[in-house]
């Protein structure tokens, strides 16, 4: 389940929450940027990131995001991350996070080095690796685990898809029409993951509404005064 829209562009962020190691270049100077439950997120927590986003995408294009819009998505994750606290962890897991590490290693044999060489010149380690991915898949368990079983589409659901959205983009193509038989199975794979889509978001939405969040000046903000991102009334954090 890997097309999860929004979930998708937090745990590209996910590494530092999962244990690894933050491996800072020695020039940085750390700053603070947003407290969530009284949890402090940095600078340093960000460009770390960063460079886990890239090293995920192994140079692939990536859309181009806004300061704001990356700490927005810091929040989400670091939200996700408390809230997962008492979910146990599962073998599988770990079955998980070894084939990713094979298929990272895989795609990196293409470059001088591989994929050690590729983390050490992004400032990360393979425990900074595995952390990422094992963080991803718990979260993608735990996904599955809350919102899968209520994320069934209806016979209607499907039926109506096909006639009002798959027909006539065919049509408009000029391209062969299957009877609904044929593509019923992906017609419910492509809804039950919308409809997971938008029970993330909500739980995300209402996470937040809960939340105690605090965006400092060092942010990149230009006022005299924290600024609020959405959730409850900004606080000291704590600690």
């Amino acid at each position: 389940m890997r097309r999860i829209t929004r979930f998708g562009f937090c745990v590209a962020f996910a590494a530092v929450f999962a244990g690894g190691g933050r491996a800072p270049f020695a020039a940085e100077i750390d700053r603070l940027l947003v407290a969530v439950n009284g949890k402090v997120l940095t600078q340093l927590d960000l460009e770390f990131f960063r460079r886990m986003n890239s090293l995920m995408l192994a140079g692939g294009p990536a859309r181009p995001n806004s300061a704001k819009e990356e700490i927005e998505r810091l929040v989400d994750l670091e939200l996700m991350r408390q809230e997962m606290q008492s979910f146990p962890e599962a073998a599988e897991d770990e079955t998980e996070v070894q084939a990713r590490m094979q298929e990272l290693t895989k795609l990196y044999d293409a470059f001088s080095g591989g994929l050690a060489a590729a983390a050490a010149r992004s400032g990360l380690a393979e425990a900074d690796i595995r952390g990422y991915l094992r963080l991803q898949a718990s979260i993608l368990r735990f996904v599955n685990f809350r919102f899968r079983p209520f994320a069934t589409p209806s016979e209607a659901e499907i039926d109506g898809y096909y006639r009002e959205n798959l027909v006539p983009r065919l049509e408009s193509a000029r391209a062969p029409v299957p009877p609904l038989q044929e593509v019923s199975g992906r017609i419910h794979q492509i809804l039950q993951e919308e409809k997971i889509n938008a029970a993330l978001e909500q739980w995300i939405s209402d996470l937040r509404s809960h939340a105690r969040i605090e965006k400092f000046l060092d942010a990149g903000t230009s006022g005299k005064e924290p600024e609020q991102l959405e959730g409850r009334p900004a606080s000291r954090p704590e600690g």
